[in-house]
């Protein structure tokens, strides 16, 4: 039991990104324990963040979390549920407007001033990280994603198509475009999860794509649409024409083939 509660601890740590903003938000907690009145505002910011701290550093209910959800990597979500920043705020605030009242305005303007400083000192420029870029577009997605599926997405009325994608681009189609369905989506993507996909096995080769043999699968599932991965990254075992396939485009360095033997072994079996 001890050793889970030292996950829930660690996990703790690595959720507020140091000890610094947890500290503001536990002496926040402190503070409202004593000063808060209001019998509605002691549930939201004292009754409620208080049991969830609780439950989630219990042992007992860790495991059952685990169980119930089948993966502990996303335990730390239960700490989604606390509103930290907005009851950090609402005791720097309260804190502030009694000062104000007892000592001045410029008592409640410094306590004011004091808490913005720490709070921005405690913090990190998230624009800084290696994980943002610049929006391309108002989807937030990556363009030649947006591209791809416009160039392959059914028209209106038509019915929604199948299509493969390369490993790094499957994350955005769906957030995209309903319309185009994956063979093998972000389940298949994650090692954790030690899913097989044979499609995903072929295009996911380090180092060359069996056309032929990924033919063989993708027709089976009536896909009429395959995205190779960048030719830069990757090559393919033989001309993908050489088994008919029709190049549409390539977008930033991305292959867009259309199968029109796929499409006829759709319209015999479906009409």
């Amino acid at each position: 039991m001890y050793g889970i509660f030292m996950e829930s601890v660690v996990i703790f740590k690595n959720y507020m990104g140091g000890r610094y903003l947890a500290v503001l938000f536990l002496l926040a907690l402190v503070y409202l324990l004593v000063a808060e009145k209001n019998r509605k505002r002691r549930a939201l910011f004292l009754y409620m963040p208080l049991s969830l701290l609780l439950l989630f550093f219990f042992p007992i209910f860790r495991k059952v979390f685990v169980r119930l959800m089948g993966d502990g990597d996303t335990y730390y979500r239960v700490l989604w549920l606390i509103p930290m920043g907005i009851i950090t705020a609402y005791g720097a605030i309260k804190l502030a407007g009694q000062l104000y009242e007892k000592k001045g305005a410029w008592a409640g303007r410094m306590a004011f001033a004091a808490a913005a400083v720490l709070v921005i000192a405690g913090g990190k420029y998230v624009y800084g990280s290696q994980y943002m870029s610049k929006a391309e577009n108002m989807y937030h997605l990556p363009q030649h994603v947006i591209d791809i599926c416009d160039l392959i997405a059914p028209k209106e009325g038509e019915p929604r198509v199948w299509a493969v994608f390369p490993t790094d681009l499957v994350y955005f189609v769906r957030q995209y475009d309903t319309n185009i369905q994956l063979l093998y989506g972000r389940e298949m993507v994650e090692p954790k999860w030690q899913y097989a996909e044979p499609v995903h096995t072929i295009m996911n080769h380090p180092t060359t794509i069996d056309i032929e043999e990924l033919l063989k699968l993708t027709r089976e599932r009536y896909c009429t649409y395959i995205v190779l991965p960048n030719v830069k990254d990757k090559g393919v075992s033989e001309a993908p024409e050489n088994f008919g396939l029709e190049l549409i485009d390539t977008v930033s360095g991305y292959p867009v083939y259309y199968d029109p033997v796929a499409a006829a072994i759709i319209e015999e079996t479906f009409g």
